[in-house]
């Protein structure tokens, strides 16, 4: 999937990556011998906390000190059913046993990196109570905040302007998280969102001719940044994007289109946005899958899944790609070829890197 030259000894840092798909992963790359040893994390419910036919894990965001992997199913009406938000701890020895700390269908990295916005939402978007009650949660599960009603729209992110949504109608706001009254939103509010983090919102206009420009807002102020993207490329909602630790550069899968409009690959490329360029990792495209969408496997209408992380700490570029049979994981140090791992057998369509914790041995 990955075209790169095999990483060898001393190509990468010491990194653990958890991946998700059928099963959380753990995929140790070792400084010194970055030979790949996967192991699964249970992540099945128990007796008395099902989580239902075929669960997959839906969700893994870094926080301080370990990952947060969100695992559910799909019940009624093909809706997200509640499932389990687990917190994986991690530190120099390693990463420990996964604890429940709440249980939810979607969640959020909160703006202090170390917390989460857990949301159980109901319809359209899940199987929850019909208010889709959102609460702040730590790392043991404790209850940080009161209950906030999102009543019928969708967590996608928590920054520091506030919780962003989205409605039945794909329309994005901000709720002020104490309040629940509206925030000021510097984007259009049918704008679709390519990738967020605490300070920044990437998106483009709803409306998106050809050569169609991505933003990236500041929500603490600033101008604008627009970035125009190499042409026949379009953003997928299936990839995952991510902006650095400093919130200066933007990772982002972009997939590449014939003249009828049909993928025909994936590239990664690296967004500068102080320098306002754009530059393509090597190594692309990767191909499209040509396996048909499996409920808790490959998301419905995706040809093939790429994520791209960066590590909290030191530099490089992490980027994993399943094509519904395999999954393979490479690394990009900002020069040279991608370094690429060899693929292994299993789904690994999202991907997460420990927030602190010495790296393996």
């Amino acid at each position: 999937m990955l075209h790169g030259t095999p990483l060898r000894a001393g190509g990468a840092p010491g990194t653990l990556l958890f991946l998700g798909g059928a099963d959380l992963r753990l995929l140790t790359v070792r400084a010194k011998a970055p030979v790949s040893a996967t192991s699964v994390v249970p992540v099945a419910g128990d007796a008395t906390d099902p989580l239902g036919p075929d669960p997959a894990v839906r969700q893994i965001i870094s926080v301080t000190g370990g990952v947060v992997a969100l695992v559910y199913g799909y019940g009624s009406a093909g809706l997200p059913d509640i499932g389990d938000v687990l917190f994986v701890p991690v530190d120099a020895s390693g990463a420990g046993s996964p604890r429940l700390i709440a249980r939810a269908n979607y969640m959020a990295l909160a703006p202090d990196g170390r917390d989460v916005w857990v949301e159980q939402a109901g319809p359209p978007w899940g199987n929850g109570p019909a208010g889709s009650p959102a609460w702040l949660a730590d790392e043991n599960g404790r209850d940080l905040s009161g209950v906030r009603h999102l009543n019928g729209q969708v967590l996608v992110a928590a920054t520091v302007s506030g919780l962003l949504v989205q409605d039945a109608a794909q329309n994005v706001a901000l709720i002020d998280p104490a309040s629940g009254r509206a925030a000021p939103l510097r984007i259009p509010a049918d704008a679709t969102i390519a990738g967020t983090d605490a300070d920044d919102v990437a998106w483009q206009a709803a409306a998106c001719p050809v050569q169609c420009p991505l933003h990236v807002t500041g929500l603490r102020g600033g101008p604008d940044t627009q970035l125009a993207l190499p042409p026949h490329t379009v953003i997928s909602a299936n990839d995952t994007s991510d902006f650095d630790p400093a919130g200066q550069r933007l990772a982002l899968p972009l997939d590449a289109t014939n003249s009828q409009g049909v993928v025909t690959g994936t590239s990664v490329y690296v967004a500068d946005l102080r320098a306002r360029t754009l530059t393509k990792v090597p190594g692309g495209p990767i191909p499209v899958a040509a396996l048909p969408a499996v409920l808790g496997a490959l998301p419905a209408g995706s040809s093939d899944v790429v994520s791209a992380r960066w590590p909290a700490a030191g530099p490089g570029l992490w980027i994993v790609a399943t094509d519904g049979l395999y999954f393979q994981a490479g690394y990009w140090s900002g020069q040279g070829p991608l370094r690429v791992l060899p693929s292994a057998a299993g789904l690994a369509y999202r991907f997460g890197i420990p927030g602190t914790g010495a790296p393996a041995a």
